[in-house]
């Protein structure tokens, strides 16, 4: 148990949420909600565009990549040199002593100019200005890969940053949630109405959401300090969603692979440097040729001891040509025709790689988009398994443990979605980068980037037959996965069977007279039906006559039972006819009685939730077959029992100003005990709102929104405990089952 100090600050921490029994999620007060520890962030706003370009102009792996370029540069105008004459001076002053000619010590001083053009040398300063012009080119290109990886890597950090406060936040509200559940067990124990097992199991719980508090918390610190590695300093208090990138993606993988070997720009540096290599190899070539060199000298000295100067003047053109060098000529030939042969392996590896890089991060965009779909399903339908497991604890049905596990596992499928939602902007940032367009698509770049034009250069020429091949393992879909997978589905049975004899004559699909009073009943009961969907009538026949009889005569039938059914007010857009003929029999057909049997008219009333999928099958089969879906239905309401919705935008909450006036308006009213029926979790707002709607007028009843943990809780209320069960009995012939009561 824990200290009275620590249960004293958790019950104040337990005030600053909505209270009540039940264990729904409700958001946390806006002080918890949005605080980080100390020193985690600096005050102020910032965006993902700012943050990219900070990083491009601070990050130490661009700037060298920039030194690196200039310095290349530098190396081009140093090769050109060799092109223009060498000029050099030379003076100096002696005392020189000879004997023998009476001369004895006499002193001595010359200066001399002189000046040496090369006029041939093997083509060795052409290949090695051209070699240096290609590693200029690398260099440059190796700058704009620089440039993309910080820009994906600020992009990841920037996206982490934001993905980890979110996760925190998740853990505060489930370290919340957990707190006020104990202090409610702890007060049972105290009265005498709890069990002390219980409050044992909610200790231990409330540890783990402790532990998973401080874990996301740490990965928070070393996602920041990664932020501030790559950035250059601490994250902004408040990071704007980052942009949505999925519209700049192109439609296939090998659209995507292709358009990555015209951008990338490191496979770009690949290319040039085979060029460079070869230009290294034709300069060894020189070695092997003579060279021929222009020289001119002029001079005064006075070095012979005897008085006055000499004067000097020649120019003379020299040729030279080394004929043995140990080896070393054709060695360093050798060395650059491995080179050369060595770039072109990089540059092979090069385009696996980005091949390799693209088709994964093209894959995650797709299969992250599905895969978010079933996430947040599974998250709305624990959020209401969560709320029914509360309601049976209340009443003794359910263990606190079950209660526990239910709440941890809308924390970990929270976590999941939240993830998952992050994880496809990230896979779009990655897939632009590595078709070299991510900070085209984001519009940032450095100040002083030069263009290619600038360069001297119009890019490099891709030849098809050296590019590794496009093709590589094919996407998937959940369908792909689970289209070999043949369970079968529980048969639906029809809620009325009437008798074709009863109803038609022999060979004949015209009603009876006495069909009246039995399809009377079915209109009866159709009228009483409050969830009704659609209605699906189908004729069968026995194997008496051919098919090319029984088919069409039990199409009729179907037929004339719908014309009667409208005839007395139902819906003609609600029925659906079909006729099986006599392949789908009940019974035997080689007694008269089992043909009598078959000889029938099934009649399915359909909820609207059966309709809706029924539906969205038919759509899928249909689109199976044509490629598209022809003539579709007009879209029916969503179904708030599944949820089943789309999602889209960074994982987010009711706006402010929203919910401020919802809150302000039910705190004035409301009780803090009233009692709500939640109907429907829903992710997107504007569907929550119009649910509410909805609720509200045909219902006749206030509705409201709870808004937290990206989801939207449509609620009805507050609601007489009186009431509770004829409101719920509507509800649930509306087709909305799932509906339990919450409190608060």
């Amino acid at each position: 148990m824990k200290k009275n100090s620590d249960l004293s600050r958790a019950r104040l921490l337990a005030k600053a949420v909505v209270l009540g029994t039940s264990l729904t999620l409700l958001p946390i007060t806006a002080a918890v909600a949005q605080s980080l520890p100390p020193g985690m962030a600096t005050p102020g706003s910032a965006d993902l565009q700012q943050v990219i370009r900070q990083a491009l102009m601070t990050n130490p792996e661009v700037q060298a990549a920039w030194n690196g370029l200039n310095a290349a540069g530098h190396d081009v105008g140093v090769a050109r040199g060799n092109y223009l004459p060498s000029i050099d001076v030379a003076a100096g002053i002696g005392r020189e002593y000879t004997e023998g000619d009476g001369r004895g010590s006499y002193d001595t001083d010359f200066a001399e100019l002189t000046l040496n053009q090369m006029i041939y040398d093997g083509f060795a300063t052409r290949s090695e200005v051209e070699r240096l012009d290609r590693a200029k080119l690398v260099r440059y290109y190796e700058l704009l890969g620089a440039s993309e990886n910080v820009a994906l890597e600020a992009a990841r950090a920037y996206i982490d940053v934001s993905r980890y406060r979110d996760l925190v936040r998740l853990a505060q509200d489930n370290y919340a949630d957990h707190q006020r559940v104990f202090n409610q067990i702890e007060e049972r124990v105290r009265s005498g109405a709890g069990r002390g097992v219980d409050l044992q199991q909610i200790s231990g719980r409330l540890a783990l959401a402790e532990s998973n508090l401080m874990t996301e918390a740490s990965n928070l610190h070393d996602v920041t300090a990664r932020y501030q590695r790559i950035v250059g300093s601490l994250p902004a208090e408040n990071l704007a969603p980052a942009p949505q990138l999925d519209d700049r993606l192109p439609p296939s993988v090998a659209e995507a692979v292709n358009l990555a070997f015209e951008g990338n720009p490191e496979f770009h540096a690949a290319i040039e440097n085979i060029e460079a290599s070869r230009a290294e190899q034709a300069g060894t070539r020189a070695g092997f040729q003579p060279r021929l060199d222009l020289r001119g000298r002029t001079g005064t000295n006075n070095e012979s001891g005897i008085a006055g100067r000499r004067d000097q003047h020649s120019i003379e053109l020299v040729a030279s040509m080394n004929l043995y060098r140990g080896g070393s000529d054709l060695a360093s030939f050798r060395a650059a025709s491995d080179r050369v042969e060595q770039s072109v392996n990089l540059r092979d590896k090069a385009c696996n790689d980005v091949r390799q890089t693209t088709q994964i991060a093209y894959n995650d965009t797709q299969r992250l988009r599905e895969q978010m779909q079933y996430l947040n399903e599974h998250r709305q339908s624990i959020d209401r398994v969560r709320g029914a497991y509360q309601q049976q604890f209340d009443i003794g049905e359910r263990t606190l443990l079950d209660v526990l596990d239910s709440e941890n596992e809308y924390f970990e499928a929270s976590r999941a979605y939240v993830n998952a939602e992050y994880d496809v902007v990230l896979a779009d940032a990655r897939t632009l980068a590595a078709m070299g367009q991510l900070m085209q698509v984001l519009g940032v770049a450095r100040d002083d980037m030069p263009s290619l034009a600038e360069m001297g250069s119009e890019g490099v020429e891709l030849d098809p037959s050296v590019i590794c091949p496009v093709q590589g393992p094919a996407g998937f879909t959940l369908a792909d996965l689970t289209g070999g997978v043949n369970v079968p589905a529980p048969v639906r049975g029809p809620d009325v069977t009437l008798s074709a004899d009863a109803l038609f004559a022999v060979n004949s699909a015209d009603l009876t007279p006495n069909a009246r009073t039995e399809l009377d009943a079915l209109v009866n009961q159709i009228r009483d039906r409050q969830d009704l969907g659609g209605i699906v009538i189908a004729g069968h026949a026995d194997s008496t006559g051919s098919d090319a009889i029984n088919d069409p005569l039990s199409q009729r039938r179907a037929d004339s039972v719908a014309d009667y059914l409208v005839s007395q007010g139902i819906p003609r857009n609600l029925i659906e006819t079909r006729g099986y003929g006599s392949r789908q029999p009940i019974a035997s057909n080689d007694t008269a009685q089992g043909r009598q049997q078959n000889r029938r008219v099934e009649v399915t009333l359909e909820t609207r939730q059966e309709s809706a999928s029924r539906l969205q099958q038919q759509e899928q089969q249909a689109a199976a077959v044509f490629g598209s879906v022809p003539n579709p239905s007009p879209q029916k309401p969503e179904t708030p029992v599944r949820a089943i919705e789309a999602t889209s935008g960074i994982y987010a909450s009711i706006p402010q100003e929203v919910a401020a006036v919802e809150d302000n308006e039910m705190a004035s009213v409301v009780p803090q005990n009233a009692v709500f029926l939640q109907v429907a979790a829903l992710s997107q707002e504007a569907s929550a709102v119009g649910l509410r709607d909805e609720l509200s007028r045909v219902l006749d009843r206030p509705a409201t929104l709870a808004s937290g943990s990206g989801l939207h809780r449509v609620r009805l209320g507050p609601i007489d405990s009186r009431e509770l069960a004829e409101l719920q009995t509507r509800l649930d012939r509306m087709g909305y089952h799932d509906a339990y009561a919450v409190r608060g």
